[in-house]
């Protein structure tokens, strides 16, 4: 039974962000499932002050985003954590073909609200002026275990996106579930 299982090639459920940077993280295509959550990371180290997701009108501008590309496109958002320079994303798709061009338009619409451009008043002028640190960062969530970790991580991502320390955070989360568990 070892030599069948040996020969099975090993899956990596993990695309994008700062794996790109290795020549390992680039030597396969992106992993994508109708079937299970994906966890979607989208991050940008200019997003500061004025630019940063979490200043004044911006996490309604990008909630509305994320909701009318999420219903053109058919893919569903479970939960989305807005942390400041960084979002997080727990989404499932309705087929495969859906993810490039909702995440085409997802990534240029927040870009170009955040950062008051348009197609016809571009932000780039060279390549280091781009908004987004990295091509966005997925990962594929398989089973219940790791599907209420990905909900519990960005639960704690969005209280740290309010203000809370990662500790605090976790206090919360861990006396809220405290809270729903029937004791014995």
């Amino acid at each position: 039974m070892n030599k069948q299982i040996s020969l099975l090639k090993s899956e990596n459920k993990s695309y994008g962000g700062e794996l790109l940077k290795t020549r390992k993280g680039r030597s396969y295509s992106r992993p994508l499932s109708t079937k299970e959550t994906i966890h979607l990371v989208l991050r940008s180290t200019k997003a500061k002050g004025v630019w940063s997701f979490r200043y004044g009108n911006n996490p309604s501008k990008i909630r509305s985003i994320a909701e009318k590309f999420s219903q053109k496109y058919g893919v569903k958002i479970l939960s989305l954590a807005n942390v400041g320079n960084h979002l997080h994303f727990q989404i499932k798709l309705s087929n495969r073909y859906a993810y490039k061009p909702f995440i085409r338009a997802l990534t240029a619409s927040i870009a170009m609200t955040i950062t008051q451009t348009s197609r016809w008043k571009p932000l780039k002028k060279e390549p280091s002026d781009r908004f987004w640190d990295y091509r966005p960062f997925t990962r594929i969530v398989q089973g219940l275990r790791a599907f209420l970790n990905l909900r519990d991580y960005i639960r704690i991502n969005q209280l740290e996106g309010f203000g809370c320390t990662r500790e605090q955070a976790r206090f919360i989360l861990a006396s809220t579930m405290a809270k729903r568990s029937p004791s014995g």
